[in-house]
């Protein structure tokens, strides 16, 4: 199994952090940046085949974490949104592969519910509460069947906390629906989430509940306190 990290964005929503370094370098404690937590929960997991999807300030990236990780380049971070940036790297999409938003602070126990799945398809959904600046989902008969920020809170069943783990088959799937949309300048500004809708039409989404176990996804400046201050402390 492989990890695909999608770290090209350029997260102008927490600007002026994020003007000269990327996102997913900012640090949870000195000497510790969020894509660094992600790699050594991956590696606690076993999967040491990572590989890192840069755009936005992608040398800073590469200088710092330099050897630990694989990297593939996606120039077009600007235009696009990460549907584009996954589908830039699809001939990776050839294995089991988990698949990680940079932003996300997580422990080892919630990535193995997803990592040690045998379905096609394990997103992490946070259930306890619907969250207003999350990805919501819907689930139906056992099977995410709508997944997106267009869902309103009070109808969303949790959220997609941005890891999930695909199957070989899984991903050959979602590559399908991604080459049905690429070309479509509707479609310029979608996250990998939504050919995964196109997905669940036609198959099963399973999912996995992070239950009680922390978690945030970083997005403004009260995440990134809130993941320094009280998430990371818990799963590091």
């Amino acid at each position: 199994m492989k990890a695909i990290i999608l770290a090209a964005g350029v997260s102008s929503r927490l600007y002026p952090l994020t003007l000269k370094n990327p996102k997913c370098l900012l640090e949870l404690e000195p000497g510790k940046t969020i894509i660094e937590h992600q790699i050594d929960v991956l590696q606690r997991c076993g999967i040491k085949n990572i590989l890192v999807v840069t755009g936005y300030l992608k040398d800073h990236i590469k200088n710092y974490l330099k050897d630990k990780v694989r990297y593939r380049d996606f120039d077009d971070f600007a235009k696009y949104n990460n549907m584009h940036t996954l589908y830039s790297i699809k001939d990776e999409l050839n294995d089991d592969v988990v698949i990680l938003f940079s932003d996300v602070v997580f422990g080892e126990k919630v990535l193995r519910k997803c990592a040690e799945s045998n379905e096609d398809f394990s997103l992490l959904v946070h259930n306890k509460k619907v969250l207003s600046d999350t990805m919501r989902v819907k689930i139906k008969d056992g099977s995410i069947v709508d997944i997106g920020g267009h869902i309103l809170p009070e109808q969303g069943d949790g959220n997609f906390i941005g890891v999930g783990k695909f199957s070989k088959k899984g991903a050959e799937l979602l590559i399908e629906k991604m080459e049905r949309m690429i070309d479509d300048p509707k479609h310029d500004n979608d996250y990998y989430t939504i050919p995964l809708v196109e997905v669940a039409k036609e198959h099963k989404v399973s999912f996995e509940f992070v239950e009680d176990e922390p978690w945030i996804e970083i997005d403004f400046l009260e995440h990134y306190n809130k993941a320094k201050d009280e998430i990371y402390p818990l799963v590091k």
